[in-house]
């Protein structure tokens, strides 16, 4: 009886998102503008940041990792008909930008870093946690789990923050959420890595920035 309580249920999840209709994409990068792409970096302190906070126990990501998430990120953007400006660990490198008070700001410097591109947006990923599956594909001791922002910033004068896209996630099994259906299909019925959970936050902001 519980079985057959569950297939309906299953039943009726898919075909309310299937009757779900797609929002309609929105229009923030305008064809004629140079953008720039940051490479991850993984904010350490406050003032590094656009929004949100530092968990106390934060831990460090690899520049291996980091270098990793680059790579996937470029390769989504590049199947993309936009032309991108993407920038290197050597192009971000420096002091930040100061406010009128003399304030550490990172919207600042971001725009700055974009300008001194040639670029009149940019887009900054930041992960800010992440932790990486125990066990394989079929079975884990513990999951992967993901925190990672990316900002689309409009690098001209004054600098604006145009949009945030953030995506917190930590696998769980679909007993404990029935609502992850169509998540649980899409994965295959698998564990993922941590990079493979980032990628679906890129994808995200792919589709949420329009790009």
């Amino acid at each position: 009886m519980f079985f057959r309580h569950f297939l309906l249920a299953l039943c009726s999840l898919c075909l309310l998102a299937g009757c779900q209709k797609a929002p309609e994409q929105q229009r923030l990068i305008m064809p004629d503008l140079v953008v720039a792409i940051a490479p991850f970096t993984q904010p350490k302190q406050t003032n590094e940041l656009l929004s949100g906070f530092i968990p106390e126990d934060q831990q460090p990501v690899s520049e291996e990792t980091l270098a990793k998430m680059d790579t996937l990120f470029r390769d989504k953007l590049n199947s993309a008909k936009h032309p991108y400006v993407f920038l290197s660990d050597a192009d971000i490198t420096g002091d930040m930008a100061r406010d009128s008070r003399g304030r550490r700001n990172a919207l600042m410097t971001w725009a700055e870093r974009a300008r001194a591109a040639g670029a009149d947006m940019i887009i900054v990923p930041q992960v800010i946690t992440m932790q990486e599956r125990v066990g394989g594909k079929a079975g884990v001791v513990s999951a992967a789990a993901v925190n990672e922002d990316f900002y689309l910033i409009d690098a001209r004068e004054p600098a604006t923050l145009v949009m945030r896209s953030h995506f917190a996630e930590e696998q769980k099994p679909l007993t404990s959420d029935i609502t992850k259906i169509g998540t649980f299909f899409r994965r295959g019925g698998s564990w993922l890595t941590a990079l493979e959970l980032a990628a679906e936050g890129m994808d995200k902001a792919v589709e949420e920035f329009g790009l």
